[in-house]
């Protein structure tokens, strides 16, 4: 029993130590990760640079974490509002396995959709679901399709920074 309680320790020791990663040169700060060429493209508004980028990036690794890609890379269609082809790789970007074993990223999925769609009620049945229960974690994403839901009229990018 010692040695089980002895192995749990350092296993928790080991996982908060990984979750605390600090950076020495600023105390109580956690290191940030470096962005992508992309996302700096993207946050300076050039989305057609930042598609290209994320492209070929995707090409280049097509095995590594494409449906995280396929997400980000249909939000930046979105942002350039070109709906269409954001579907097209939103729907790539989650499989079947998401859909049925994660509640809330399902509602993000199919909220964010809907308003591409231009489907305001499902987008609101949607958001409803979302907001009545959502852990920590998607905080933040049911914040972001009720801004989505507000500014219904908007463009995607428009409605998107409103949070």
């Amino acid at each position: 029993m010692f040695h089980f309680k002895r192995s749990l320790l350092v296993i928790l020791l080991i996982t908060f130590c990984s979750v605390q990663a600090q950076d020495e040169s600023e105390p109580g700060l956690c290191k940030k990760r470096k962005l992508e060429k992309w996302e700096e493209l993207a946050n300076k508004g050039k989305y057609k640079d930042a598609i290209d980028e994320l492209v070929n990036y995707i090409n280049i690794n097509p095995k590594k974490n494409k449906h995280r890609d396929y997400w980000h890379l249909g939000q930046l269609y979105a942002f350039d509002d070109n709906y269409h082809k954001a579907l097209k790789y939103f729907r790539k970007s989650t499989n079947i396995f998401d859909k049925l074993a994660d509640r809330e990223w399902k509602l993000y999925y199919k909220g964010t959709i809907a308003f591409l769609k231009r489907d305001k009620d499902k987008l609101k049945r949607t958001i409803d679901k979302l907001l009545k229960m959502h852990s920590l974690y998607y905080k933040e994403n049911a914040n972001r399709l009720k801004a989505l839901y507000d500014n219904f009229e908007k463009t995607y990018l428009e409605a998107y920074t409103k949070n």
